[in-house]
């Protein structure tokens, strides 16, 4: 009894079952596409998202997991995503045992409201399904707890901070401060910081150096193309998120300066530092961000959580409301979460904190019941260019489909677009299908994504102009008088994207 009581907030972790019931309700599209890569890696031996393209537009840690997945994955291509699932409950189980030994040691209501936040937004909420976010969790939980610990052993620390890198590049704004932190601890020794670069180039020397064999460049395909370094993008409102994030950040600096008897002060600032660099690089150099980009800031969220009750220690509600009785009512209250995510459309940017789409009942999702029904649509095997949504479309279908923001695709997609008429590009390489945003919403004349936008002419119909997402440049455009209209669906992500009502097949009108 008294083990369960001990241990009774482990079960905020039942937020994560309602996955299983449609994994489609959750997974982000992004979330998609290792699946679909690790599948054809191992199956067709082929690192690509479809036939046509080799590539390595995907964190490579994830990935790595991913194939393990696939290959001891025996129960055909459904089944992957439920050990994925797997996989990333168990990233976060033993990332937050690693701070229960360290950051967390010594708390108590913290530590549960901690695990609550945790569980709403890598579980209930189910943004970051699929994503790298819950391995990312794990292994900068792991560099904190080597931190925590004092361990010395440089090359093991190097080796760590390269699972952090690999895991998100980007990261490597968290790694540099702690770097330093370690460094200096190891008193400046010039012996140490070789070893650690030894440590930290054992697999990311011959991971960038693949990369720049293979695809001309150290950065991969989704990286260069999301970039805008050195050119400052500066757009305002950031969004809840990111401004979110900043609020806090920023307090939870302010209450570290001022809170001096705080466990591991020290790390815990330089790694806010770090996260909040990480956070505005990303802001001001990259473009299209996702929830996942945020993992290190919520990191430091529970850390913010943890601090602040254990400093104040909460005891009106110590006194009030037991520590059982709260552990159970954030159980309920994340398992509600997550069970609304199940049954309907709840996401917090477009139908809670803003009204851009309608709250309403939706038990299934429409992304698959559409990649499901194009079977009978289209012939078996085809390839079909599609403006948004390509992970989930090619996963739950037969299809190769070819994404028009290239994010998993190589220069080889580039220099054909630059070359060649769009429609010339297409007959190339075969590519007899698209799939494609119809009906704009009354109120616009135009919808832009980040490979495609379409616009209303006068008379009504549409006009489609694709775009080189590298250069950002528009390379040629049609109109449905080019295409052959096979059949129309409603728009099945007018939750994140309520500016058009359908999508439509199109066949290319092949010159002969």
């Amino acid at each position: 009894m008294k083990l369960l009581k001990e241990n009774i907030h482990y079960l905020l972790l039942l937020s994560s079952v309602f996955f299983l019931w449609n994994p489609s309700k959750f997974g982000v599209d992004d979330g998609y596409f290792y699946p679909q890569i690790a599948y054809n890696i191992v199956n067709h031996g082929f690192m690509g998202f479809n036939d046509l393209y080799l590539t390595n537009g995907f964190h490579p840690l994830w990935m790595f997991f991913c194939v393990i997945a696939e290959g001891i994955n025996f129960l055909g291509k459904g089944f992957l995503i439920y050990i994925l699932w797997f996989f990333q409950v168990i990233s976060i189980v033993l990332g937050y045992r690693l701070f229960e030994k360290t950051i967390f040691k010594d708390s108590g209501i913290g530590k549960v409201l901690c695990l609550a936040a945790y569980c709403l937004l890598f579980f209930s909420l189910g943004t970051l399904y699929l994503t790298e976010a819950h391995l990312v969790f794990f292994t900068i939980a792991l560099l904190l707890y080597f931190l925590c610990k004092k361990y010395t052993n440089d090359f093991i620390f190097g080796f760590i901070c390269s699972l952090v890198f690999l895991g998100r590049l980007d990261h490597i704004f968290i790694i540099i401060p702690l770097g330093f932190f370690y460094w200096k601890e190891r008193a400046w020794s010039f012996t140490s910081i070789l070893k650690i670069l030894l440590g930290f180039l054992f697999l990311t020397g011959p991971y960038l150096l693949s990369n720049l064999y293979l695809f001309g460049d150290i950065v991969p395909i989704s990286g260069k193309i999301k970039s805008s370094f050195p050119v400052i993008k500066f757009n305002t409102p950031f969004g809840l998120i990111p401004n979110v994030c900043i609020v806090l950040g920023c307090l939870y600096l302010l209450f570290l300066t001022f809170a001096k008897n705080v466990s591991y002060r020290w790390i815990k600032i330089l790694y806010v530092v770090g996260s909040l660099i990480h956070l505005f690089y990303n802001l001001f150099f990259q473009a299209h961000i996702g929830q996942w980009y945020f993992v290190s800031q919520y990191i430091f969220f529970g850390m913010f959580i943890n601090d602040l009750t254990e400093k104040i220690q909460f005891g009106i509600v110590k006194k009030t409301i037991p520590y059982v009785a709260l552990s159970v009512i954030l159980i309920l209250f994340v398992c509600l979460v997550g069970g609304l995510k199940l049954t309907t459309n709840l996401s917090l940017a477009y139908n809670v904190f803003n009204s851009e789409s309608k709250f309403e009942k939706k038990p299934k999702d429409l992304l698959q019941g559409l990649a499901e029904d194009l079977v009978h649509v289209i012939p078996k095997e085809s390839r079909i260019y599609v403006y948004d949504f390509p992970g989930r479309f090619a996963y739950y279908s037969d299809f190769n489909f070819v994404p028009a923001d290239a994010l998993v695709a190589n220069p080889v997609f580039f220099n054909e677009i630059n070359s060649f008429r769009f429609k010339n590009y297409l007959q190339k390489n075969k590519i007899h299908y698209l799939l494609l945003p119809t009906h704009i919403s009354p109120k616009r004349k135009s919808i832009d994504f980040m490979g495609v936008e379409v616009k209303r002419s006068e008379n009504n119909e549409n006009i489609f102009y694709f775009k080189n997402t590298l250069s950002k440049k528009i390379v040629d455009s049609t109109d449905e008088n080019d295409l052959i209209k096979v059949k129309t669906y409603l728009n099945p992500g007018k939750t994140w994207q309520p500016f058009y009502d359908s999508v439509t097949v199109y066949k290319l009108k092949v010159n002969k």
